[in-house]
Formats: structure tokens, C-alpha cells, sequence
């Protein structure tokens, strides 16, 4: 039977790995996409952050 702590790293695991691969599928879909959709993404991306 696992403890916590190995419980927690492993779903930190699962996490983690869950949020690589949906960064990846993201830059993929954005190497599909003409370099005006990237500045327009960026823009909205910059206008988030600071509000």
C-alpha cells in the first residue's frame, strides 16, 4: 500500500506530464498557423497579464 507522499508525487507525475503535452499540442497547432495568429496570440497573452 503507498503512503502519501508517494501518492502525491505520483499524481504530480500524472500532472505534470498531462501539462507537457498540452504545451506541445499547443505549439504544434501554432506552427500550423500564419505569424499574424502568433501576434495576435501574444497580444492577448501580453493584455491578460497585466490585467
Amino acid at each position: 500500500m503507498a503512503n502519501h507522499d508517494e501518492f502525491d508525487f505520483e499524481s504530480r507525475i500524472r500532472d505534470r506530464q498531462s501539462l507537457q503535452g498540452k504545451f506541445w499540442r499547443f505549439v504544434r497547432y501554432l506552427s500550423t498557423r500564419p505569424i499574424e495568429c502568433w501576434g495576435f496570440f501574444l497580444a492577448g497573452y501580453i493584455i491578460a497579464t497585466i490585467f
